[in-house]
């Protein structure tokens, strides 16, 4: 178990390299690096060497980061995780694979991260996506940890962007005005409900096309949200809404409860001149043959849509998730309450929506302060 401790060439930092049983009884080289002074790398040395006698270091075995993570991906449904999360997590390694895959696991290191991020960055891809592949490559790494397969986390000491660097992007939203313009100039396009009811609700795309008439009262005036349409690796499927908070009950004014008894009303003719051909699943919003939308179809005829009637209106392009931040940005600065936008929209808590949605109201102390002087008058 020979080990030294040297300067890390130009890094500025130390490192340590020490024998360890490798692949098949032969020996292999450990270095560990980015120690600050030569004292801590001394340190570790001692600490990782009292760890191989007492056979704590996994022996590797030959295996690559990719090999590894394809085995984890595939083992994720147990745990319970939605689809949409696999593939999320899936496709946020895939990016990384590129740069890390063909390395054997145990040999993987923070600086070999570090590069890849450094990469991904620099072929454009935003700080917020890069730090979302960091999440899933640490969780990877600490279910290598768990198993033995490796001796540490490596990505604890990887530096991906900033958390502050990768908060969510600003997005464009509509004012009340424009939205109206906008549903206007489309009142007889197939999806025109649809993207009204988005407008005035802030429904999620997932949600929409999920949402069945047995979810609505509209004696009450409202539509109980309580599943949604994911997309997994294997395409789209149901599923609970996005957090405990995303069920919920939206409240919906007259004129969308016109809306929907005049939507309901079509959907019944319809239903009625296809007889065999129509597909009765109950939905509200469905396609022309009353089966279920696909959400990335509906976006791509919002796309469609925007493009030809945006210039004609001097609209901005937003995408049809942005639908939902205007009308969260409506309401709050129609002055409706952050708590109850929270308990609308479904958010995880008020803190979310203030962190949000709060650059918006550059306005709002001034007009605050205006009411505060007329009261005191």
């Amino acid at each position: 178990m020979k080990g030294s401790v040297r300067k890390d060439g130009t890094r500025g930092t130390w490192l340590f390299v020490i024998d360890a049983p490798g692949v098949q009884g032969q020996r292999r080289q450990v270095f560990r690096r980015g120690f600050r002074t030569k004292g801590e790398a001394t340190a570790a040395l001692d600490a990782f060497r009292l760890e191989l006698m007492d056979n704590r270091v996994p022996v590797p075995d030959g295996s690559s980061v990719e090999a590894f993570s394809k085995k984890w991906i595939a083992a994720l449904p147990v745990e319970g995780l939605e689809p949409a999360t696999v593939k999320h997590y899936r496709d946020a390694l895939a990016r990384l694979l590129p740069h890390i895959g063909t390395k054997p696991l145990q040999d993987l290191n923070a600086f070999d991260l570090d590069a890849a991020y450094s990469a991904l960055l620099d072929a454009g891809r935003a700080a917020r996506t890069v730090r979302m592949s960091h999440v899933a490559v640490r969780k990877m790494l600490a279910e290598a940890q768990r198993l033995g397969r490796v001796g540490r986390n490596v990505a604890d000491q990887a530096r991906p962007p900033r958390a502050r660097a990768a908060t969510a992007r600003r997005f464009t939203t509509w004012t009340h005005e424009q939205l109206a313009a906008f549903l206007e100039s489309v009142g007889t396009h197939p999806d025109a409900a649809l993207l009204t009811f988005a407008g005035y609700t802030g429904m999620r795309r997932g949600e929409l096309v999920a949402l069945r008439w047995a979810d609505v009262n509209l004696d009450d005036g409202n539509v109980t949200v309580c599943r949604s349409v994911g997309k997994g690796i294997d395409g789209y499927h149901d599923k609970a809404p996005k957090s405990a908070a995303g069920a919920r009950v939206v409240e919906i004014d007259g004129p969308l409860v016109a809306l929907l008894r005049a939507h309901k009303r079509v959907q019944s003719e319809r239903r009625l001149a296809l007889g065999r051909g129509w597909r009765d699943v109950d939905l509200v919003f469905s396609e022309v043959d009353g089966s279920a939308i696909e959400p990335d179809r509906l976006s791509k005829r919002w796309a469609v849509l925007l493009r030809r009637e945006a210039s004609a209106l001097g609209l901005p392009l937003i995408r049809f998730h942005d639908l939902r931040h205007s009308h969260c940005t409506q309401l709050l600065e129609a002055g409706v309450r952050p708590d109850i936008v929270t308990e609308r929209l479904g958010h995880a808590s008020v803190a979310f929506t203030l962190q949000q949605y709060g650059h918006r109201y550059a306005g709002d102390q001034r007009s605050g302060l205006a009411r505060l002087r007329n009261a005191a008058r």
